[in-house]
């Protein structure tokens, strides 16, 4: 077998926890576990998950930016990378993205993949201009989904044969986390809903405070745990008092394992205005538990409706809280969606079954560029 070439992988933070920065922190440990020389380099520092990784013995480098647009970073990187440049960069998020095929191809490293993780529909038309002018300084674009994919097409002109899709991929639970055939004989009262996302305008969680509003006024007892952090904290404690839904709704904060969330739990909502392709949605369809999610971005690439999951339109409590009555009156198909999910994930979407294309991809480039 061909020697294991040197990789860089290159993001923009670790800090704010989403689907790149979940998607680098558990793939990064199984590349290196599989023989990768594989380094992490963070453009702002952090204490959170790169620390977490080089516990696994991962080399992690911060660059100490004082801000993702701290210009100090493209001497640092090109210092790094005249040192020790790797024949693979592989960046993750915006700022990391355009700094590395600028710094990267200017110092002569051979492949450069940019992944694209999400449709980013409220973009700044500069971001847009500046990823254009530069595209041709990408090797390959990655993207989580199709949708990803003809939007990068639509918006920045990359040509489709320049983007390839490798889906984000989880973890499988543990069997203690999956919902049992007996949870499902009938819901338990209050119906208990969760949401896992950023609070950031594009997750709409004021979709889902509404949605509960609305099934009160119908006289079902609902209760909704929300997990996760943001700016709009503040705007959804507001929504939720104005409502009078403090006993009923709960801004939770963010959570090392959603699962022991999830496991709880009876139904999952993703109320987002776009997605590129959720983490938190694959993480609930994984133990068996039935979902509800905005047909946006690759969400119906992951759900078939009806029979994985139930898609609404976005942006309509009335759409959700139908949805939401419709599970609780037909438990049966909760049931079936719920194992039908649990089986899409389990032969699809493992970081084991990721990490494969990955590599057959990382492969087959060296191989196209004669590098092994």
């Amino acid at each position: 077998m061909a020697k294991y070439p040197r990789i860089d992988w290159l993001i923009s933070q670790m800090r704010v926890v989403g689907g790149a920065e979940i998607f680098v922190y558990l793939v990064i440990p199984e590349l290196k576990r599989r023989g990768w020389d594989i380094r992490l380099i963070t453009i702002v520092a952090d204490h959170n998950l790169s620390s977490l990784l080089e516990k696994h013995g991962i080399d992690v480098l911060s660059l100490s930016a004082k801000s993702k647009n701290d210009l100090s970073v493209w001497r640092k990187l090109q210092h790094i990378w005249k040192r020790s440049k790797p024949k693979i960069l592989h960046t993750h998020l915006y700022h990391a993205g355009i700094l590395g095929r600028l710094v990267g191809k200017s110092i002569g490293i051979p492949l450069v993949f940019c992944h694209q993780a999400g449709p980013e529909n409220n973009r700044p038309l500069m971001r847009t201009i500046i990823d254009f002018i530069t595209s041709h300084l990408v090797d390959q674009y990655v993207v989580p989904c199709k949708a990803v994919k003809l939007i990068l097409n639509s918006r920045e002109k990359v040509p489709l044969e320049k983007i390839d899709c490798i889906p984000y991929g989880i973890q499988p639970p543990s069997d203690r986390y999956l919902k049992s055939n007996e949870s499902w004989k009938k819901f338990s009262e209050p119906v208990r809903l969760i949401a896992v996302g950023r609070l950031v305008p594009e997750k709409a969680q004021g979709v889902m405070i509404d949605a509960v509003n609305i099934l009160a006024m119908r006289n079902y007892k609902l209760s909704l745990s929300i997990l996760g952090d943001g700016p709009l904290r503040t705007e959804l404690e507001t929504h939720i008092n104005q409502t009078n839904l403090a006993a009923s709704v709960f801004l939770l904060g963010h959570q090392n394992n959603p699962y022991e969330w999830l496991q709880r739990a009876d139904i999952f909502v993703l109320t987002s205005l776009w997605e590129g392709l959720s983490v938190a949605l694959m993480e609930a369809m994984a133990i068996g538990l039935p979902v509800i999610a905005t047909a946006t971005g690759g969400t119906p690439e992951l759900i078939t409706h009806l029979q994985n999951g139930y898609l609404i339109p976005p942006n309509s409590p009335e759409a959700l809280a139908d949805a939401i009555e419709f599970l609780i009156h037909h438990p049966d198909v909760a049931k079936q969606m719920g194992e039908n999910a649990r089986k899409h994930i389990s032969e699809n979407y493992t970081i084991p079954r990721i990490v494969d294309q990955l590599e057959r991809y990382y492969w087959k480039k060296l191989e196209e560029k004669a590098l092994l």
